[in-house]
C-alpha cells in the first residue's frame, strides 16, 4: 500500500488552524463504531456541523493582537498571536476531529483513538477522545489489512506528521515541544492531524480545509513562514467534507 509522502509534505506546508466560532453538535453515539460494516474499521469523527467556519473573527483578533508591537519586534508579535490562537484553537470552543479505530464488533479489544490536543500534540488513546464520545458526523471504513495498515499508521504516518508540527513549533519559538508528540499549534490541529491520517490511509481525496491568504498576514504576525500557507484545516471543514462524502 502506498502512503502518499508527497501529498503529507505537501499538506504539512499549506495547512493552517483549528475552527472559529462555530456550531458545535454531538448526538450521535455508535461506542462500538458502525455496525454496519465490517471489522476492524477506522472512523473519523467531529463534533460540528457541516458548515465552513466563518475564519474572519479570528484573523481580525490576530492582526490586532499582532499591531500592539512595533514592526521592530517580529518576535514579540508572532508569540502573542500564537500563545492567543492556540489557547483559543485548543480550547474546543470551534470543534473537535479525532480517529477511533475498532477492532472488533463487541469491543473484545479496546477501541483505540488518535487526536492532536492543545498542550500535547499527538495523543493515543486519551481519555478526551474515547469510542462513547459523542459526535455529529462520521466517515468509518474497513481495515482490509489491520495489521499493515495500522503499522503504517503508527510507524509512518503520525511520526512524520509529528516531525512536521515539531519543526514547526520550533520556527514559531515554542521550547516545549518534543519530536516524539509533535507541536500542537493553530497551523498544527486536531483537524490537519485527522484530516491528513485519514485521507493518506485511506488513499481518499476529501476537502478538509478552506482558503486562506496566508501572504497577506505574514509579515504583520511575524510569521515568515505562513507566505507558503494557501489552506485552513478546521473541523467546519471536516464535517462538510463528511457530509459531501455521504458520511455514516
Amino acid at each position: 500500500m502506498k502512503t502518499k509522502h508527497s501529498a503529507i509534505g505537501f499538506l504539512v506546508l499549506t495547512s493552517l488552524s483549528c475552527s472559529a466560532y462555530a456550531e458545535i453538535l454531538a448526538d450521535q453515539f455508535m461506542p462500538n463504531g458502525d455496525l454496519s460494516i465490517a471489522y476492524p474499521q477506522i472512523c473519523i469523527r467531529t463534533n460540528r456541523t457541516p458548515n465552513k467556519t466563518d475564519m474572519g473573527p479570528i484573523i481580525k483578533m490576530a492582526d490586532e493582537i499582532a499591531r500592539k508591537f512595533p514592526e521592530n519586534q517580529p518576535e514579540q508579535r508572532a508569540k502573542a498571536v500564537l500563545d492567543q490562537l492556540t489557547t483559543a484553537f485548543g480550547s474546543g470552543k470551534f470543534g473537535h476531529t479525532w480517529i477511533n479505530v475498532f477492532h472488533d464488533r463487541n469491543g473484545a479489544v479496546s477501541p483505540s483513538s488518535y487526536s492532536y490536543r492543545e498542550g500535547q500534540g499527538y495523543v493515543k488513546n486519551g481519555n478526551m477522545d474515547k469510542s462513547d464520545r459523542k459526535f455529529s458526523l462520521q466517515r468509518c471504513a474497513p481495515l482490509n489489512s489491520p495489521k499493515k495498515q495500522i503499522k503504517i499508521l503508527e510507524e509512518v504516518i503520525v511520526p512524520e506528521l509529528n516531525m512536521a508540527s515539531y519543526f514547526a513549533g520550533q520556527a514559531m519559538g515554542m521550547s516545549k515541544t518534543n519530536p516524539v508528540n509533535g507541536a500542537y499549534t493553530p497551523i498544527h490541529n486536531c483537524a490537519w492531524f485527522s484530516g491528513i491520517v485519514w485521507n493518506v490511509l485511506m488513499q481518499e481525496e476529501h476537502v478538509f480545509a478552506q482558503s486562506f491568504n496566508g501572504a497577506a498576514h505574514a509579515d504583520l504576525w511575524g510569521m515568515p513562514f505562513m507566505k507558503a500557507m494557501k489552506f485552513i484545516y478546521e473541523p467546519g471543514m471536516v464535517a462538510e467534507g463528511l457530509k459531501k462524502a455521504g458520511s455514516h
